[in-house]
Formats: structure tokens, C-alpha cells, sequence
């Protein structure tokens, strides 16, 4: 299954089923997500939860469609995918205001930080250096996957 150049693509498909595994388990755990950052005092989710679980959603269809169909044309689309979610994460950073802290460096320390952001409620601290650090895995490996096609 993972012999050839089809298994080689699927192997990018596998790192988008555990980005997936990776984002639900934020989503269910975040509880700082699921009530905008302790500014909503009740039930509901936000913008941030929902951003979140669309990308989550596109990466369980992108690995489905790798797993499926491992063709150039899909490992180009992971390989850009995986790019865009590193950016789109980062650059949520600049989003701080969305989730009433003072400033970038303390959203990027909510995200980023190994230890618990003070004063924010119960989440998994790690888990977004996890989710990026497997994107940066799968555009690394799409690339040089897709430029060792390329010669072939």
C-alpha cells in the first residue's frame, strides 16, 4: 500500500488523517475555544472553533482523496494545503484581539506556549505546536515528493 509512487502520496494523506485526529481533539478539549476565550460566560462556540473545524474537515477530505486517488494533481493540492494552513495558522496570531488578549505575543504564547496560558480554562497545551509542526512535515515531504516526481 505505501510501495511506489502512490504509496509515497498517501503517506501525505496519513499526515492530514492525524492533523485531523489532532484537530478534534482541540475542538473537544479547547474549552477556551468553545466559549470565546472566557469572554462568553455560557453555551455556544465562535469563530476561532469554527475556523478550526472547517480546516479540520478539508483535511480528512484531502486525506480521503490521497488515500483514494494518489495522483501528481492531489499531492500538488496537499503539498499547497499544507502551506496554507502553516500561514493561516501563524497568522492567526495577529487575530488576538478576536480573542480578547492585549496582544499577538500573548495569543502566540496561548498557542504555542507547553505550559497553560495563565487564567485561560482547560486545554491541552501543545497540541497547536503539534498540529503546525505536522504541517510543516507535509509540505517538506510533498515538496521534495513532488520535485522527485517531477524528474521522474
Amino acid at each position: 500500500m505505501l510501495t511506489g509512487k502512490e504509496g509515497k502520496i498517501r503517506i501525505l494523506g496519513f499526515l492530514l488523517l492525524i492533523n485531523f485526529i489532532v484537530t478534534t481533539v482541540i475542538l473537544f478539549t479547547d474549552k477556551n475555544l468553545q466559549n470565546d476565550f472566557s469572554y462568553y460566560q455560557g453555551s455556544g462556540y465562535f469563530l476561532h472553533w469554527y475556523g478550526l473545524l472547517v480546516t479540520g474537515i478539508l483535511d480528512i477530505v484531502g486525506a480521503i482523496i490521497l488515500f483514494i486517488k494518489p495522483e501528481k494533481l492531489f499531492l500538488i493540492f496537499g503539498t499547497i494545503w499544507s502551506v496554507f494552513m502553516i500561514c493561516f495558522t501563524f497568522g492567526d496570531i495577529f487575530l488576538y484581539n478576536e480573542v480578547h488578549l492585549g496582544s499577538a505575543n500573548q495569543f502566540a504564547t496561548y498557542l504555542f506556549g507547553l505550559s497553560k496560558y495563565p487564567d485561560a480554562e482547560s486545554y491541552y497545551p501543545g497540541l497547536y505546536d503539534v498540529l503546525v509542526a505536522i504541517y510543516i512535515i507535509a509540505f517538506v515531504y510533498a515538496l521534495i515528493l513532488f520535485l522527485k516526481i517531477k524528474k521522474e
